[in-house]
């Protein structure tokens, strides 16, 4: 029950108000945080599709049937670029 005198009832308000404004500041934060994380996952993604497109486009100037972009996609980061740099050492290499 809400106290009866003033001062009671303002140090009432004034809780109330600072659970409300510290709700407030988390949800803040965790949208912040969501942006981020979402912002880096695309950028994650795009730099994984350039690495795929590079690798498409040496298959094909090497006369090598192109891997699917699925294939491709499905491999970890580190084996594309150690693929790319394969295809690149074999295109350097024909020349």
């Amino acid at each position: 029950m809400i106290s009866r005198t003033p001062d009671d009832r303002d140090l009432y308000e004034a809780r109330l108000k600072l659970q409300r404004d510290e709700q407030s500041r988390l949800e803040a934060a965790e949208a912040r945080g969501e942006a981020r994380g979402e912002a880096r996952g695309e950028a994650r993604g795009e730099a994984r599709g350039v690495l795929v497109g590079k690798i498409q486009t040496l298959q094909g100037i090497l006369n090598e049937s192109e891997q699917s972009t699925q294939e491709l996609t499905t491999m970890t980061e580190q084996t594309l670029k150690s693929l790319l740099a394969s295809l690149q050492n074999r295109l350097r290499s024909r020349g």
